[in-house]
């Protein structure tokens, strides 16, 4: 799903556990399908398996999670969903928080979790054309972010200007990374002190430069492997 696949086969030796791959391991029967293939509650459950398999080799080792129940339009509602609001997109945004918090409730009882941390962010903004429509025009939007049990902190942490672009950086210094300059590619740590690129060149210059079109990115990097770059 948006070229999720091309990042993580250029970036690093992943194993890419999707639909597929449940059908393939029996976690799922080969005609199941639910909204983008299963439900977020399969997802989470599939992946505390997955994190002990990891766990017990007893080696530093990343899990990251997709969900996909908030998407637009209106999210998916299942049996288990708590029917609390009106609309059905308040009832899974609610539901998925109550999942996601499950979940960590679970990382945080592991005798690992000391030496863990973990990031919950999303890609985007929702993108549901009704929803939103009633927000006050003047509220800012912004994409949840969350760093939990970091070995690093900073005060710095009110009227920053950023983008996922910053993510880079920020998650490895919340691994205990140290990072020379505190910047790695575009993205700054965001733990520093140091301005970010969004920062240092105001919103609307900062995006502008961003929405210039690549040959480059939209042959090689969206739709190539590691060879065809290397070349």
């Amino acid at each position: 799903m948006g070229g999720r696949d091309k990042f993580y086969s250029q970036h690093g030796n992943y194993e890419i556990r999707d639909y597929n791959y449940a059908v393939e391991k029996e976690w799922i029967p080969d005609d199941y399908k639910v909204w983008w293939g299963f439900e977020d509650e399969k997802l989470f459950e599939f992946t505390k398996e997955t994190i002990n398999e990891m766990a017990s080799s007893e080696q530093p080792f990343n899990v990251t999670l997709l969900t996909a129940d908030t998407h637009f339009p209106d999210g998916l509602m299942t049996a288990d969903t708590p029917v609390l609001f009106d609309k059905q997109y308040s009832n899974v945004i609610h539901y998925s928080d109550e999942l996601i918090s499950r979940f960590i409730e679970w990382v945080q009882q592991q005798p690992f979790y000391d030496n863990t941390t973990i990031v919950i962010t999303g890609d985007h903004l929702s993108m549901d054309p009704n929803f939103f429509a009633s927000v006050n025009e003047s509220y800012e939007r912004t994409v949840f972010n969350l760093f939990l049990n970091a070995p690093i902190s900073t005060e710095n942490r009110q009227k920053r200007a950023f983008s996922t672009l910053d993510f880079f950086p920020t998650t490895l210094a919340s691994l205990g990374v140290t990072i020379e300059g505190d910047r790695l590619g575009l993205g700054t740590n965001l733990f520093s002190d140091k301005k970010t690129l969004m920062e240092q060149l105001g919103i609307d210059t900062f995006k502008n430069e961003l929405s210039k079109n690549s040959s480059y990115y939209n042959q090689k990097i969206m739709q190539g492997s590691d060879l065809e770059i290397k070349n």
